[in-house]
């Protein structure tokens, strides 16, 4: 019997050693025809981990037949073996990885491709790049991921995600991205809606904001000490206090970029749109002579990295303004040449490190303010920013359904307007005032502070009406606003009142409404019309065939009613307007407002 249990005990490191041999074998042709054993260096460490394989199973033996010569042998061999488990499960992984580095190298991290706005970009790359150092903790100092982080301009991303990123998105954007973390959530909600159904080759998985920055005026520092009041005012109020000084005002388009639109918004919400859109410029670049609306984290970006002496800029923070709020989506493409399955794992790990501690540290330092957490020390004076700004609004921004009607307020007032002025200069204007002056220079006044609400694209022309002829003075066009002044100087008024005879004149010189343009014609008058061969119905009629809106300011001895203004007015589309010689600048410069914004 012991001979028996000898010849066991001597086969079995030979039925072990076979059997670990075969493994070995088999494993060997099976990384050999994968590819995977290309180098040298790979080839060693194959070898090396067969040495140990096989001397491990030898080692094994005979810590059996040593255990077989003491006392409770079997329990403390599995004891033994237990420990040698759990030694070889939690240390092999890493002596094994760390031993992989040494002789190959880092292996190839995973590419993830984030795509961002052009305002942002500067920021994400930062925090990219922090996260890529945080994956590289715990592996050797070998990062798993690599972040390509690239912009669209304007709202170019969210149109190429809309339709599933053409081949013009890949030639003029870039690749399919695996993150998009846009500016504002409400660019998020119409491309997960179109997004969101069979057939579509890209799902976006709407994640939630993880920082902030609001939409603030840039100003140079020397002229923001004399502008800013002791507490936060509106954007209307500060638009005027900056305008009065002269500053230029920049602003990005608002139909492309997320902080020209939403400031743009809240300036409707107090000014007429087409006093805004005559006081501001498109522009996107600080500059150290001009006011510009943007991004806080623009703002204190430039401030650290582009001023000799800081602050180069200071942000005034009107007190209605609202946010860049930079949501994380995720975003999974299914067809065969743009599939990102490697790159989803690594997504899902960046969108969960910004929500982390280490995540908002780098947001901070990257100029953004993390959702659910105070400013860092990066937001101070010195800088231009307040750590703690006061925002009125709970929102980020206004509700999606807000936007279609803004546009087309935006699309009016931004029409260039062509509008020709036709004035009274009949005996009756050189009647006086209550102030002493002529009513023909009260209009004159008017006429000119009228044209102060011109903008660098709007037209005009002017034509005076006396006794039985229409005079032009100024021809359509681009003209400066001192033009008319001087031309009106240089009139006597005198005859009867050709009105009817200078308003269809004043039609067929000024053109119709184009999606360019609004035209229209304002004539101003201090009574009924005397000396033309036309009636009101002839008017009337005249102008139903040919679409240009009139407006009749009347002044003097002139009424709306009373000279059944409105006939012709109301067959035009246009209105009548009853002023007086002391509300008539103001009431001129309102309607010249009103017509060069576009209002229908």
């Amino acid at each position: 019997m012991e001979d028996v249990d000898q010849r066991r005990s001597s086969t079995a490191p030979r039925y072990a050693g076979a059997v670990m041999l075969a493994v070995v074998a088999g494993h060997l042709l099976a990384e050999a025809a994968t590819g995977s054993l290309a180098t040298w260096q790979s080839w060693v460490i194959y070898a090396l981990g067969t040495a140990v394989v096989i001397g491990g199973a030898s080692a094994v033996d005979g810590l059996a037949g040593w255990v077989k010569r003491i006392r409770w042998g079997w329990v403390v061999f599995v004891a033994v073996l237990a420990a040698l488990g759990v030694l070889v499960f939690f240390a092999a992984p890493p002596v094994l990885a760390y031993g992989r580095v040494l002789l190959l190298g880092c292996p190839q991290p995973a590419e993830v491709r984030v795509l961002t706005s052009q305002a942002a970009l500067p920021a994400v790359q930062d925090v990219a790049r922090q996260f890529e150092l945080h994956t590289a903790d715990g592996h050797h100092g070998c990062r798993t991921a690599r972040l390509f982080v690239f912009a669209a301009p304007g709202d170019t991303g969210a149109n190429a995600l809309r339709s599933s990123w053409s081949s013009q998105a890949l030639r003029e954007v870039g690749p399919h991205p695996d993150v998009w973390l846009p500016d504002s959530t409400t660019e998020t909600a119409e491309v997960v809606r179109r997004t969101d159904g069979i057939g579509s080759a890209v799902r976006v998985l709407q994640g939630e904001s993880v920082a902030w920055s609001p939409v603030v005026l840039a100003m140079p520092a020397a002229v923001a000490r004399d502008v800013a009041s002791s507490s936060p005012e509106p954007w209307g109020e500060l638009l005027a206090k900056v305008h009065g000084t002269g500053l230029p005002i920049g602003r990005p388009n608002p139909l492309t970029a997320i902080d020209g639109r939403l400031a743009t918004y809240a300036l409707y919400s107090s000014l007429d749109p087409a006093v805004v859109e005559r006081r501001l410029e498109e522009s996107t670049q600080l500059r150290p002579d001009a006011a510009l609306v943007t991004t806080e984290q623009v703002l204190l970006r430039h401030n650290r990295t582009a001023c000799a002496v800081k602050p180069c800029l200071t942000a005034l923070y009107p007190s209605d303004t609202y946010r860049a709020d930079y949501p994380v989506n995720l975003v999974e493409w299914d067809t065969q040449d743009a599939s990102n399955l490697e790159a989803r794992a690594p997504a899902r790990a960046f969108q969960s490190w910004l929500s982390s501690q280490a995540g908002k540290t780098a947001l901070n330092t990257a100029g953004l303010r993390p959702s659910k957490q105070a400013a860092g020390s990066e937001f101070r004076e010195e800088h231009g920013v307040q750590a703690g700004p006061i925002l009125d609004n709970d929102e980020a921004a206004p509700d999606l359904s807000e936007w279609p009607a803004f546009e087309r307020k935006y699309d009016q007032a931004k029409r260039d307007g062509r509008i020709w002025l036709t004035l009274d200069a009949s005996g009756s204007m050189t009647e006086q005032t209550a102030t002493g002056e002529s009513r023909f220079a009260v209009a004159v006044d008017g006429v000119r502070k009228a044209l102060t609400q011109m903008g660098a694209r709007d037209t005009y022309g002017l034509s005076v009406f006396s006794g039985s002829e229409v005079r032009p003075l100024v021809p359509l066009g681009r003209r400066d606003r001192e033009a008319a002044t001087t031309a009106l100087e240089a009139v006597t008024p005198t005859g009867g009142t050709p009105l009817h005879q200078a308003i269809l004149d004043s039609a067929a010189r000024i053109g119709t409404d184009d999606a360019d343009h609004v035209s229209a014609v304002i004539a101003l008058t201090d009574g009924e019309d005397t000396t033309s061969p036309q009636t009101r119905a002839d008017v009337a009629a005249a102008l139903r065939d040919r679409p240009v809106r009139v407006f009749v300011v009347a002044v003097g001895d002139a009424s709306c009613a009373a000279h059944a203004l409105t006939t012709i007015t109301d067959a035009s589309g246009g209105e009548c307007h009853d002023s007086t010689m002391d509300t008539l600048g103001d009431d001129l410069a309102a309607l010249f407002r009103k017509l060069w914004g576009g209002a229908p």
